[in-house]
């Protein structure tokens, strides 16, 4: 599928074989789970896996069986960029879904245009058409009411290809036939394919180097709150990110009930060499049973042997391969990752922790989380404190001390063991918690480390609560089957029962590597996209 794919893509997606993804989630506890709760959802009689080698080998039987049966499936992005709307904003991207039917043109057009016209419907609502045959190719093309969006779509042979503009569609073809270059002849991607996919990989994922800074560029203002564009800071960020990262590839598989999804990033060879003394595994005990609440919406776990010298590190091993201004940028963006939490000296305190750090939310409310870290040097950690916070409260008999800013964003309780810091408000309620002794029960244990591998995986590991992504899948399977969700509430009890998602990161040969196990996978998160209920913001 590379072949059809322009080689300046930003990003490149295909499935192979995606009525073996569609197997794959519909074999997943989520699935199952959820069907029961919602009719909707309720699966059709599936095919055989005889009769499927049967239609595709033959070709006989209804045209969209063979189609199903036969397809390979990719889909591109071209440009990616977000613009400030009002006080929103909203990621505009330009893109194509190519579909390799192998099927003649003449049995496949008739379902092309009844498909098409079916996504502009569901898409724009009263959408206009009109045909243009440019070259020799007639394009089939959607508009929306107002005119700012399009779908496009030509068929070639047994290709479909459906696009937001007519130039990505051309330079799709164009690609397809040769006339410009594609990702086929990408050394990389197929250096990325001898990485990561597997015998039996439902899917696989590429970001060629050049482009991985790009996006960068794109995503990190939107963490910080602000509407990239051609400023100074974006191409900061580009600049540095290129000469630090690589290539990027993703692929998925099944994992016991859910699904893995396998990230790897590749990293500049003395970037790996710099991180490599202190991104090293190590047998830190988990505290996250000892520590942590009963309902928790995530939890991140950073083990490192030596805390502070791994912060130095990754910005020492960044900062040698760029340029002053761009360390300067880096320096600060690394350093604003604890300011949230009320701490402006990094190495100090990391120093003065030890062994597990955690990063706690207790709902879906983005940059808002509470750190947690057993106590290495009291003296330091209260010294540290005092600078920007002051004493509100004492109690000798627990050698406990808790801390709050003039301003009321930041507070912290010191103890002997612990030290927990985040806002006000969730510090009070993580001690009402504990002395309640309201902590983490066996069973909530259970189900929030159901898919990590091992308990000395990687040096940090995250647990998050999937419940939104489950919903968000489930929204855009009945919007696309036409339905309504009438039993909301046996779509929650369902919801409740699913295992959290586990992201374990590690430092590999080639980069940083990252094993994604979900009821869902990445997944729940790409189909959404198909049928989105608003813009994406």
């Amino acid at each position: 599928m590379a072949t059809y794919a322009p080689a300046d893509s930003l990003l490149y997606l295909e499935a192979n074989r995606p009525i073996e993804v569609v197997d794959a989630i519909a074999g997943t506890q989520a699935w199952k789970a959820l069907a029961t709760a919602l009719q909707p959802l309720q699966p059709a009689t599936p095919q055989s896996k005889w009769l499927r080698g049967f239609i595709s080998w033959t070709g006989i039987g209804p045209i969209k069986s063979v189609i199903l049966a036969r397809a390979q499936v990719a889909v591109i992005v071209t440009d990616l960029r977000a613009v400030e709307e009002g006080d929103a904003l909203n990621i505009k991207s330009e893109g194509a879904l190519l579909i390799e039917t192998h099927t003649s043109e003449r049995r496949i057009r008739p379902t092309f245009e009844e498909t098409i016209k079916t996504l502009a419907e569901k898409t724009y609502g009263n959408p206009t058409s009109r045909r243009v045959t440019l070259e020799g190719v007639e394009y089939s093309e959607w508009i929306s009411p107002e005119g700012t969006r399009q779908i496009v779509g030509a068929v070639v042979g047994s290709l479909v290809v459906i696009g937001t503009s007519e130039h990505v569609v051309q330079d799709c073809l164009a690609a397809s036939q040769g006339r410009r270059p594609s990702l086929k002849n990408d050394p990389e991607l197929r250096s990325m394919r001898l990485q990561i996919e597997k015998g039996r990989s439902l899917t696989f994922g590429y970001v060629p180097p050049a482009n991985s800074a790009k996006l960068l560029a794109v995503g990190l203002p939107l963490l910080l709150g602000r509407a990239p564009g051609d400023s100074e800071f974006q191409r900061l960020i580009a600049n540095g990110a290129s000469r630090v990262f690589g290539s990027l590839g993703w692929t998925s598989s099944t994992y016991l009930t859910g699904i893995e999804d396998q990230y790897l990033i590749t990293l500049q060879p003395s970037i790996i060499a710099r991180l490599k003394p202190t991104f090293v595994a190590n047998n830190i005990n988990s505290q996250i049973q000892g520590v942590l609440p009963n309902e928790v919406y995530s939890v991140t776990s950073y083990k490192f042997a030596n805390p502070a010298a791994a912060w130095i590190s990754l910005k020492t091993a960044v900062s040698s391969q760029v340029d002053a201004l761009s360390a300067i940028v880096f320096s600060s963006l690394l350093k604003s990752a604890l300011l949230s939490y009320g701490i402006d000296d990094p190495e100090s305190f990391l120093g003065a922790v030890d062994g597990e750090l955690l990063t706690i939310r207790f709902d879906e409310t983005p940059g808002r989380s509470m750190l947690i870290a057993g106590v290495h040097d009291r003296a330091v950690l209260r010294q540290l404190l005092s600078r920007g916070m002051s004493v509100n409260f004492r109690n000798s008999g627990q050698k406990l001390e808790t801390f709050e800013d003039r301003t009321g964003d930041y507070a912290a309780s010191l103890s002997d063991e612990f030290i927990v810091m985040g806002s006000p408000g969730d510090v009070r309620r993580y001690s009402a918690l504990r002395e309640g002794a309201n902590l983490m029960s066996a069973e909530n244990l259970r189900r929030m480390t159901y898919f990590l591998s091992s308990t000395a995986s990687g040096n940090v590991v995250t647990f998050t609560n999937d419940g939104d992504r489950v919903r968000n899948f489930v929204s855009a399977i009945i919007s696309a089957k036409d339905g309504t969700t009438q039993t909301p509430e046996l779509l929650e009890e369902a919801i409740a029962t699913l295992p959290y998602s586990s992201t374990e990161t590690t430092l590999g040969e080639r980069g940083i590597e990252r094993i994604t196990r979900s009821p869902l996978g990445q997944f729940s998160t790409l189909v959404p996209l198909l049928f989105p209920q608003q813009p994406a913001r």
